[in-house]
């Protein structure tokens, strides 16, 4: 079965990315933990974690986000994982 929010995935990752200041952009450690929380936020089948933890390694991201200057980036971010909901019903819709 084709990854029906590959896409949803995609263009949130690119809104993020687009508002990292330039030092960023390159960092590896930063695009992982982007990529991990795009992924729970959109239920993806790659992810593996609790909430609890995931809300740790978000507020982690978003502080290290904001001290780079990145307060745009970490916005978008914080609105995938607030839609989190919406994309767990969504998958689970397709799932039926």
């Amino acid at each position: 079965m084709m990854d029906s929010l590959k896409i949803a995935r995609s263009e949130i990752f690119d809104r993020v990315h687009q508002n990292l200041p330039e030092q960023l952009r390159n960092r590896d450690d930063i695009n992982r933990a982007i990529a991990e929380q795009i992924n729970y936020a959109t239920a993806s089948s790659q992810f593996k974690g609790d909430d609890e933890e995931m809300l740790k390694k978000l507020k982690a991201l978003v502080a290290e986000l904001r001290l780079n200057g990145a307060e745009q980036a970490a916005s978008e971010l914080i609105s995938a994982v607030k839609m989190r909901s919406h994309y767990l019903a969504f998958a689970e819709s397709i799932m039926r």
